[in-house]
């Protein structure tokens, strides 16, 4: 359960839902300024960031404009992965050395099929994250 010894919004889930989960993912180390994805790759995964931040991108009239910060705890590109939008609609790139939870899509529906009760506690918590990012 190393992976979320310290993610604090997997809180809800049992040490035994942990446990499950972890078997699905991978850590990630990006160094400063290095890229997480581009515009227009292809989205292949939702990233949990535990250290650091991020900054997203979106290329407008060919110049790179910062749409904000990703910061820990929160998660990344979610939407792309479980709404099918297949397409990343901006950069992400660490401002810091970071380090990122990785569930790969194909992961995602393996984990939906063999634990669905915790597919739908991470969506819960996209949910309700969405919700409080939307009355900031």
């Amino acid at each position: 359960m190393w992976m979320f010894d310290t993610t604090k919004i997997f809180r809800n889930l049992s040490k035994e839902e942990k446990n499950n989960l972890e078997i699905f993912c991978q850590e990630k180390s990006l160094k400063a300024w290095e890229s997480l994805f581009k515009e227009d790759d292809e989205a292949n995964a939702m990233y949990i960031l535990q250290e650091w931040e991020i900054a997203v991108y979106k290329n407008i009239d060919w110049k790179n404009n910062l749409l904000g910060n990703i910061l820990a705890e929160d998660i990344l590109w979610e939407m792309a992965v479980f709404w099918e939008r297949w397409k990343r609609m901006a950069s992400a790139k660490a401002v810091k050395d970071s380090v990122l939870i990785v569930l790969l899509s194909f992961s995602i529906k393996e984990l939906t099929n063999k634990y669905p009760e915790i597919m739908n506690k991470i969506k819960n918590i996209i949910e309700i994250r969405n919700i409080q990012n939307k009355n900031k």
